[in-house]
């Protein structure tokens, strides 16, 4: 069933919304006749559940390309990334007054740090929507729907802002639907707030724009398809956490194996063979029977197995298979459920995966305030239960499943205390020897349609010194013994490509779920595979040191040094006095800048 909605803030902003509608955000903007070129300009996305910024692709350029090709295969779609786009601006904004239709996705929901892509800002959008005269301008993504931030603890830009000072449509509903009407009816027939009941369109098209795919700057090398396999939080029957967009999107609604299987098959084909299951809440509860009745689903490791299995088969060399967002809550309240769940996705991902787990506060007080979805005991819990399956090492030297934690600061409800508790809990984690593969720290970003954005969320003056030395303190102490714990000295990690060089260092990254960055302190050219890295130590709290190995003895008496752990035994190793059995011939030749 396909049915029409107006977008769901008007329940949660009032008068904000009723603005949205007056200028409007619902489509009237220019008509363009039949559509038959569109340009899809990938600002990138960063959502609670969905990534696009490089090496990530998500469902929006995909969707898009592949409901205008399922109405009209004759469509020309063009396909740039915002960071080649922002490189030749002159070149690119000449370009696009040559299709009829130019299409912005973008949104940072959860805002972080980046290497190597840079997502599209308000500032430039609104720019580059003013200076391209002529075709229909179309904003999609969390920016049309929510709004856009910049950084964490600042205000979101509205989506009205948007459609004020420049674009013709916004999309607030989903774009298959917009972008299949549009090339079968006419833009001027085509509805920005259509959303879909169920996920018949979307399994009609996905594979049909799987192929947009090879226009992505990643594309033959470390690319990573993002699968949806359902939509909305399980906890929207409660309201979700005060904070989070995700139980706005409704009741949840999930895709079969079968379809997601098929999406995957074509992506396959088209050359992709990284993929993360990372958009949805919580991939537990995939397959729950449950899962849009109840807040707290019993877990299916049949579905899951169904799932899993389905994927490994129409993808069988598939190199990375990850996935994204583990809800803790399920774990305290179905640990066996839970167990069997998570032995399955152990069985068959690929070693190096995290379940990012949203604890985002350790004060229990802080927790009711903001309605969250578990309390710091049972995420204690639940990490011991990940460590439990996933800790065992895996062929690319990464422990195959290991917990992340994210924390949230300026929640509304804060103390002086909040920070204290914060601070413990992870003394906690580093007492009972456990493992945990990352700590997300962000300010919130407040987002007009959240219950949070009218709490008074935000750092209060007051406890900005508190936020700061607890970030100082996770990323000085404990991130840099938690790196240790995982990937000690003398780890040899698989598979990494170079994506940034600066400094004096390059940062290369293996493909997958919050990737361990390795600072290289070599001259490589961006885009280099490096099959073996040998991790020397710690570089911050956030990278490890290590070189490509095995080095030549050509390679600098430093680059030699790191591996023999002196610059006599490098200057021995160089001149062919002794051996070591990372250094040979052929090897890399690193070195400095």
């Amino acid at each position: 069933m396909r049915t029409t909605r107006f977008n769901a803030c008007l329940e949660f902003i009032g008068e904000g919304c009723i603005s949205l509608k007056r200028v409007g955000i619902t489509g009237e903007g220019e008509g363009v006749g039949k559509v038959t070129s569109v340009l899809i300009v990938d600002g990138y996305n960063d959502e609670p559940g969905g990534l696009g910024v490089p090496p990530y692709i998500d469902v929006y350029p995909r969707y898009i390309a592949g409901a205008l090709w399922s109405a009209d295969k004759s469509i020309r779609i063009d396909y740039v990334d915002v960071d080649s786009f922002r490189s030749r601006i002159s070149a690119w904004l000449r370009r696009a007054k040559g299709y009829q239709v130019v299409v912005f996705i973008a949104g940072v929901v959860v805002p972080g740090r980046y290497i190597g892509a840079k997502p599209a800002e308000p500032e430039e959008l609104v720019e580059w929507a003013r200076r391209i005269e002529g075709p229909s301008k179309v904003l999609v993504g969390p920016a049309a729907k929510w709004g856009l931030g910049v950084k964490g603890g600042a205000i979101a830009y509205p989506p009205w802002y948007f459609k004020r000072e420049g674009f013709d449509v916004l999309v607030t509903g989903d774009v298959e639907e917009y972008f299949y009407d549009m090339a079968l009816h006419g833009p001027e027939k085509a509805d920005p707030g259509r959303v879909r009941e169920d996920y018949k369109l979307v399994d009609k098209i996905a594979p049909k724009g799987a192929r947009i795919v090879k226009m992505h700057p990643s594309y033959g090398r470390n690319l990573i398809a993002e699968i949806e396999t359902y939509r909305g939080c399980a906890r929207w029957v409660t309201g979700g956490c005060s904070f989070c967009v995700e139980p706005l999107r409704g009741r949840p609604v999930g895709r079969s194996p079968e379809a997601i299987m098929r999406e995957v098959e074509a992506l396959y084909k088209a050359g992709v063979r990284h993929f993360r299951l990372g958009r949805q809440a919580d991939i537990l509860v995939y397959g729950a029977k449950r899962l849009g009745d109840e807040e707290w689903p019993r877990p299916s490791p049949e579905d899951l197995r169904r799932l899993f299995h389905g994927i490994r088969s129409v993808a069988p060399s598939l190199q990375v298979l990850h996935i994204d967002n583990v809800n803790p809550g399920t774990i305290a309240r179905h640990p066996k459920a839970s167990l069997e769940a998570l032995k399955v996705i152990v069985e068959y991902h690929t070693p190096g995966d995290v379940a990012a787990m949203g604890l985002e506060t350790a004060d229990p007080r802080v927790a009711r305030i903001n309605n969250l979805n578990t309390y710091p005991e049972e995420v204690l819990e639940a990490i011991r239960i990940v460590n439990k399956v996933g800790a065992i090492r895996g062929w690319n030297g990464l422990p195959h499943l290991l917990p992340g934690i994210n924390f949230i600061l300026g929640l509304p409800g804060e103390t002086r205390e909040t920070y204290e508790l914060n601070r413990e809990f992870l003394e906690k984690v580093l007492e009972e020897g456990l493992m945990v593969r990352r700590v997300n720290i962000r300010r919130i970003l407040i987002i007009p349609v959240t219950r949070a954005a009218r709490m008074g969320a935000g750092v209060k003056r007051k406890y900005e010194h508190l936020a700061s030395s607890f970030t100082r303190w996770v990323r000085r102490r404990f991130d840099q013994e938690m790196l240790r714990r995982i990937v000690p000295k003398g780890t040899v990690m698989r598979g990494l490509w170079v994506e940034e060089c600066s400094g004096g260092i390059c940062y290369a990254r293996q493909p997958g779920s919050y990737p361990l960055v390795v600072a290289i302190p070599c001259r490589l050219p961006r885009g280099t595979y490096i099959d073996k890295v040998y991790v020397t130590g710690v570089h911050s709290g956030r990278s490890l040191l290590g070189v490509p190995v095995p080095l030549s003895p050509s390679s600098s008496i430093k680059s030699l040094s790191t591996l023999t752990g002196s610059m006599e035994s490098a200057a021995e190793v160089k001149k062919g006095a002794s051996v070591h059995p990372f250094v040979s011939r052929p090897g890399w030749v690193c070195r400095e800048f």
